[in-house]
């Protein structure tokens, strides 16, 4: 089975809303950015003034980024350095030139998620959202899912000085993370096309018999994915999401299969019960307490000294407005 007939698949969030397109274009993600972390004592950054990307050879042209982008940075261990910074002007110089912010940014990351469980994320990316993208994450190379950019809009970020599973930011990243657990290279066969698919093809590669996102799939998709495919506009998927409203933790998760694990991960993660309930949506979450894995991650991120829990409901409730992201060369 598959989402669509594009090569790949985007997962596209902004502060109000996600859709999907082709993953050649970038996969801007993220709910809302508003918290950081400020401690550097685990993290470490060197701002190589040099912005001459010469010696950079991922395939990629870093002398143009995306609309918006500010700096790139190479991800070691717990450290970061600088690729590039691009070619900007007026406030985004100044965005980018902030280099005492970006470091908290990526402490922020680094305080919340275990480094075994991001050392996927081999770039990190500061970018301007124009207050709606407000992040993302992607493969940097399309056949290649065992490494991953993520970027973190700069302009939401507020409050820097704590780690806060009430916040949006937390849960963002929770999310994203959620994307790079379920569609990196042990979760999907990129080599593998649509029509060799016995599984659940997602546009990056075909999902593994004992994947996350084949399970989901089973649970949740595998009788709908057709009328899924078949949303052209706002009003259709408004009505897809009141038809099976049982079947989603928020009204993100209805987007498509990629979205819906994301979204299960995080309400996973900062939700403080195992919920009670047999709804497709409970049996979504209830499953994945079901992957030991999963369950250590979540006891380690919710073993933060200042991490206090999401008020229940709270996710359920956001809008969301499209943006789409354009190619990256």
């Amino acid at each position: 089975m598959k989402i669509s007939k594009t090569t790949k698949t985007i997962l596209i969030h902004s502060q109000n809303r996600l859709i999907m397109t082709n993953t050649r274009n970038l996969v801007w993600v993220f709910l809302v950015a508003i918290l950081a972390f400020s401690s550097c004592s685990e993290g470490a950054f060197y701002p190589d003034n040099n912005t001459d990307d010469s010696h950079v050879d991922d395939g990629h042209n870093h002398s143009e980024g995306e609309e918006g982008a500010l700096t790139l940075y190479q991800v070691n261990g717990n450290d970061i350095s600088k690729i590039t910074d691009y070619n900007v002007t007026g406030q985004l110089k100044q965005y980018q030139e902030d280099y005492t912010k970006h470091l908290k940014m990526w402490e922020y990351f680094t305080q919340l998620i275990p480094q075994q469980d991001r050392d996927l994320i081999t770039e990190f990316e500061i970018f301007y959202g124009e207050n709606e993208t407000l992040g993302y994450v992607a493969p940097i190379n399309d056949n290649d899912l065992s490494k991953w950019k993520m970027g973190l809009a700069i302009e939401v970020v507020a409050d820097l000085e704590k780690i806060d599973l009430n916040e949006d930011f937390a849960y963002t990243i929770i999310h994203e993370l959620g994307h790079v657990l379920t569609l990196n290279h042990t979760q999907l066969d990129a080599s593998v096309g649509e029509e060799s698919c016995n599984t659940f093809h997602i546009g990056e590669g075909c999902s593994e018999s004992d994947s996350y996102l084949y399970e989901l799939f089973n649970i949740g998709w595998s009788d709908i994915i057709d009328e899924a495919n078949g949303i052209n506009n706002d009003r259709q998927a408004q009505r897809f999401h009141d038809k099976y409203s049982d079947r989603f933790v928020t009204d993100y998760a209805a987007t498509n299969p990629a979205e819906d694990i994301a979204e299960v991960f995080a309400v996973f993660v900062v939700q403080d019960n195992q919920p009670t309930g047999n709804t497709i949506a409970d049996q979504k979450i209830k499953a994945m307490y079901g992957r030991p894995d999963l369950v250590r991650l979540r006891s380690a991120i919710r073993q933060q000294t200042v991490v206090r829990t999401m008020q229940p409901g709270k996710w359920k409730h956001s809008k969301h407005k499209a943006k789409k992201a354009h190619l990256l060369n």
